[in-house]
């Protein structure tokens, strides 16, 4: 380990202590009918000198740390509470469409008692089956598989939804988690780069979907950031989608307006 990675763990160490974290909260919108379908959790460090920080530039030291466990207890329990606030805006069972979406790493969800902690959770919220989805990276259900497959089965059966987050970018094929209780397949900005203009890029994000929906599947695309792209992907059959062309990351007062307004996306007309 360098001086750098040291020094680094050892601020995040003071920032789980001090409550350093933030989250903020970006749409998932269904590609047919613009309807924001629910947010997706993503968290932010508010570094004393350095501002605000991207998960990229200290998540990979608090996973390699496992400060990703303390980390992951503040993102899913706010994400619970937040999920709460909606009750307000909201009539009486309408919430239940919307959905949170939180990323979990392996080592949080293979922690003893990890399944009972998400249910009391979800219980001291108010949240009904289907409203929490976790999802889990494609590196992690490779190199976990047989870790993970009791500890999912356990939360798909109190009603949490589960997804596998970054799909493609290790190039594994649906083969390889079909006997896992999957929900949804992400599929990652690198895969769906370059969709409505590369006739061949086309073709395989286009098979990819016609084999998750065949598994019964829903797939989303991360990381869309043009009319051409979330167009494209509508007309594969692509269910939702998550990406700048429908906003970026927002507090959570933001992120509660889009709820009940929408983001305005709508299927260009050809």
């Amino acid at each position: 380990m360098t001086i750098i990675e040291t020094e680094l763990i050892s601020a995040l160490q003071v920032a789980v202590a001090k409550g350093e974290f933030r989250l903020h909260y970006q749409p998932q919108v269904d590609l047919a009918s613009g309807e924001v379908l629910g947010l997706e959790a993503l968290v932010r460090w508010q570094h004393p000198d350095r501002g605000l920080l991207e998960p990229r530039e200290f998540l990979p030291a608090a996973v390699s740390s496992e400060l990703i466990v303390d980390i992951g207890q503040f993102v899913l329990s706010e994400s619970c509470h937040e999920v709460a606030a909606w009750h307000t805006l909201f009539t009486p069972g309408y919430t239940r469409k919307k959905e949170m979406w939180v990323n979990v790493a392996a080592v949080e969800l293979i922690q003893p008692g990890y399944v009972e902690w998400v249910q009391a959770l979800m219980d001291s919220a108010g949240i009904e089956p289907g409203v929490l989805g976790l999802e889990i990276s494609e590196a992690d259900l490779i190199a976990h598989s047989g870790d993970l497959r009791g500890v999912l089965t356990d939360l798909k059966n109190i009603g949490v939804r589960l997804a596998v987050d970054d799909f493609g970018t290790w190039y594994s094929s649906l083969s390889g988690i079909r006997d896992l209780p999957l929900d949804a397949v992400k599929l990652g900005h690198q895969f769906v780069r370059g969709v409505g203009q590369d006739l061949d890029e086309d073709h395989v994000v286009g098979a990819v979907i016609a084999l998750a929906h065949a598994r019964g599947l829903i797939v989303i695309a991360e990381g869309v950031e043009s009319w051409t792209e979330g167009a494209r992907l509508s007309d594969m059959g692509c269910d939702r989608a998550h990406g700048y062309l429908f906003g970026g990351p927002e507090r959570a007062d933001r992120a509660r307006w889009m709820l009940t307004r929408g983001t305005g996306w709508r299927v260009p007309q050809q």
